[in-house]
């Protein structure tokens, strides 16, 4: 289901709509590389690169993820700041993901297409839906060691992406005619160069 999504850059401040797909197969939000680019967000780099696979388990055809954004994301009365991952989405611009269906647990009516915030975690309901923080703080992030030390009264919000995130994205026919063209030229090259070479 499509959603209707206002976007905030936290830098900018300049405040864009755009639909986004609901995406139950979609293990996190992402938000399409291309769009980010054009809207000119400030895009950041993960301190290590996703795994990204698509519907059929292949791996996604712009590769890993390597950038996220953090945005301000206000969808009806609910607005909070959060983490999407940068990658290839075809003709979506954004994914809501399994990862934020699962924290708001929305009312969806799929004949109405409607969706309603009756069920938000408590963090949603004690502020009346005011914006709460759902980002990553990249910095916070020590890969080769564990937890960092803090002092009393810190803490560090982190969302363990893991090292992959499913899409679920199905292949386009242009995406299809490309691989079996590489394929087909593989096989028409195979054997006729020497082995010298």
């Amino acid at each position: 289901m499509d959603v209707y999504v206002q976007i905030t850059g936290l830098d900018s401040g300049k405040t864009r709509g755009v639909k986004a797909l609901l995406d139950s197969g979609c293990s996190t939000c992402c938000i399409d590389t291309d769009y980010a680019r054009a809207e000119k967000l400030d895009i950041q780099e993960l301190p290590q690169p996703i795994v990204a696979r698509n519907a059929d388990n292949t791996e996604n055809i712009s590769g890993r993820i390597t950038h996220y954004v953090d945005l301000r994301m206000r969808i009806g009365p609910h607005v909070e700041t959060r983490t999407l991952l940068l990658t290839c989405l075809g003709k979506a611009r954004i994914f809501i993901g399994l990862d934020w269906l699962t924290e708001h647990n929305p009312e969806v009516d799929w004949q109405e297409q409607t969706m309603r915030f009756s069920r938000c975690p408590e963090q949603c309901q004690m502020r009346g839906h005011e914006e709460h923080q759902a980002m990553i703080d990249m910095d916070a992030i020590d890969l080769d060691a564990g937890a960092p030390d803090l002092e009393e009264g810190e803490s560090i919000l982190l969302i363990d992406f893991g090292k992959e995130v499913d899409l679920r994205l199905k292949e386009t026919p242009a995406q299809k005619f490309a691989e079996e063209a590489e394929k087909e030229k593989e096989r028409m090259t195979e054997g006729k160069i020497p082995d010298q070479y």
